[in-house]
């Protein structure tokens, strides 16, 4: 069985074909929210991040909103290795009553971020050289800033309804919002619809700008007034920019996308439309890692974890699922290093991304 899929773009493989895959052929490291989902990813992560790009001086731009934010500020740590290890155990330290409300689950996600991210941390992976941190969160406009869940509740509805016709319309709703480490925000360009609003990270801010991209409304509090951004209501990215439909793009190299899914939804709403997932423009310069189907479904319960799996589970199942969940995970990394080895056979195994 073949655990890991890789799906590449047009532009990606044909340098990769020209180049070989190596560590300096890697211009940026994207991260899409998911919440849980990212556990099976978890062993990947860890030969990636911890020894694969390792390898490489060049600077990389880190893109992720949500849990893959937090992963991409993890992977822009000097040891990122140990600091993988330092997350899953806080992780797993999360307990079912940690999420009886939006007040629990924000007291223990800071909980979390301290125990991974001290002062110490913080000022390591914002002063990294080798990498420029980009973290995507919103900022809330008009209802959906509002500070009552009613009112709030009813601009989430109108944004649904309206990005149903066009995702245009969640500019209405929403600014984009990217917390950023280096000299400016990545492919700055390329992405500058919803108003975008450009912060830069200090050792201070990226504990907020991190509970800010994952704070998913009624689930999580809002943060507000974040230093180094404009005052206001800072919320998920994911609400945007929840797997990215962004035309990425650089003179040389490729962007690497280790994901869940074969496929990237653009926005959050997105999901729901099933049809409406990134095409070939943004996927040109992309080599998506992912489980194959094969892999998934021979996973406990035939699936990835996911966020319900906090209130549908109890620890006592839970934990024991995502630990075999985790332990398995290595195998995507153990067939990504292997291929790596046998050029000629990662060349075979490259699926083309959809148009």
């Amino acid at each position: 069985m073949k655990a890991l899929r890789l799906v590449a773009g047009k532009t990606a493989r044909k340098r990769i074909e020209e180049n070989g895959l190596t560590p300096e052929m890697v211009r940026m490291v994207v991260g899409a929210s998911g919440g849980p989902k990212w556990l099976v990813l978890r062993g990947l992560d860890q030969f990636v991040f911890g020894n694969w790009l390792a390898q490489s001086n060049n600077h990389i731009d880190m893109v992720g909103s949500s849990i893959g934010a937090w992963r991409m500020t993890i992977a822009s740590h000097p040891d990122p290795g140990l600091m993988f290890k330092r997350f899953e155990d806080a992780y797993f330290g999360y307990q079912k009553e940690d999420g009886a409300s939006p007040q629990a689950v924000t007291r223990a996600s800071y909980k979390i971020l301290n125990q991974v991210m001290g002062p110490e941390v913080c000022e390591q992976i914002i002063s990294n050289p080798k990498r420029n941190l980009n973290i995507v969160a919103v900022r809330c406009v008009g209802p959906t800033a509002s500070g009552s869940r009613m009112v709030e509740g009813a601009g989430l509805l109108a944004a649904a309804s309206l990005n149903a016709i066009s995702r245009s319309t969640l500019g209405a709703f929403f600014k984009r919002a990217v917390f950023y480490s280096g000299n400016e925000v990545a492919c700055s360009g390329l992405w500058q619809d919803f108003d975008r609003i450009d912060a830069k990270l200090s050792p201070n801010s990226l504990h907020d700008a991190l509970m800010a991209s994952g704070s998913i409304p009624f689930v999580v509090d809002p943060v507000i007034d974040i230093e180094g951004a404009p005052k206001g209501v800072y919320r998920d990215g994911g609400v945007i920019d929840y797997h990215f439909d962004v035309p990425w793009s650089y003179e040389e190299g490729i962007v690497l996308y280790p994901h869940f899914y074969d496929h990237l939804v653009p926005g959050w709403f997105d999901k729901m439309h099933k049809k409406r997932k990134a095409g070939a423009r943004a996927l040109d310069q992309q080599l998506v890692l992912a489980p194959s189907d094969e892999f998934v479904a021979s996973l406990p319960y035939g699936r990835i974890p996911d966020r319900k799996n906090f209130s549908d589970m109890e620890d006592t199942e839970r934990k024991p699922y995502w630990r075999k969940v985790v332990d398995e995970s290595y195998r995507l990394a153990d067939e990504f290093s292997l291929l790596l080895e046998k050029p000629d056979l990662l060349l075979e195994r490259l699926e083309a991304a959809p148009e």
